[in-house]
This record gives C-alpha cells, structure tokens and sequence, in this order.
C-alpha cells in the first residue's frame, strides 16, 4: 500500500510541474489574459455580485 501511495505522489507531482511548465511557456508566449477579465469571467459564471 505504501508503495501506491508513493508512486501516487511521484505522479501527482510530475503532472504539477507539467501544468507549471506549460503555465510559465503559455505566458512567455503572451497566451494570457488580465486578473480583471479573469474575474470578470468568474463573477459571470458564478452569478457573483460585482462587489465581491
């Protein structure tokens, strides 16, 4: 069981750095958009006041 658990760990790490990875060249790249749409988005979404 311990050695699932840490190969489960290995995993979910590697996959971390990848979405980092990508994260970091996607910016590099100017795929990216402002904190203010971001929020935008997400006040939408969720139905959320603009207060909030």
């Amino acid at each position: 069981m311990l050695e699932a658990v840490l190969e489960w760990e290995v995993q979910d790490s590697e996959a971390a750095i990848k979405g980092i990875q990508q994260g970091l060249e996607d910016f590099e790249a100017g795929r990216f958009r402002s904190f203010d749409d971001f929020v935008d988005q997400q006040r939408r979404k969720y139905n959320l006041p603009a207060d909030s």
